[in-house]
């Protein structure tokens, strides 16, 4: 995927035609509203390839707990891995 073309939500309705046309053949854009990022738009292909990305990913982690579980160590919830993590890495926020 490429990176996205930021574009205003004012400018996006002016071409939106256009980006649509633009996003089929691949290309993202982040769209903004007062510089605070409210959408993106990518083509209905690279939405599904993102969806089954998730969903591969999703079975790789059942598939591991379910490994974790059989070899009797214990789950930990995934909030409590984060908060784990952010208090050991505070710096990493900084960008969040």
């Amino acid at each position: 995927m490429s990176i996205p073309e930021v574009i205003s939500v004012a400018r996006a309705k002016a071409r939106f035609s256009e980006m649509v046309r633009e996003a089929k053949q691949g290309k993202v854009f982040e769209v903004i509203n007062r510089s605070e990022p409210v959408a993106i738009v990518i083509s209905v292909e690279a939405y599904k390839a993102l969806l089954e990305s998730i969903e591969d990913l999703e079975d790789v982690v059942a598939v591991l707990q379910g490994e974790l579980e059989d070899k009797g160590a214990p789950s930990i919830p995934w909030d409590e891995v984060k908060a784990r993590y952010w208090a050991e890495h505070p710096e990493a926020a900084e960008g969040v």
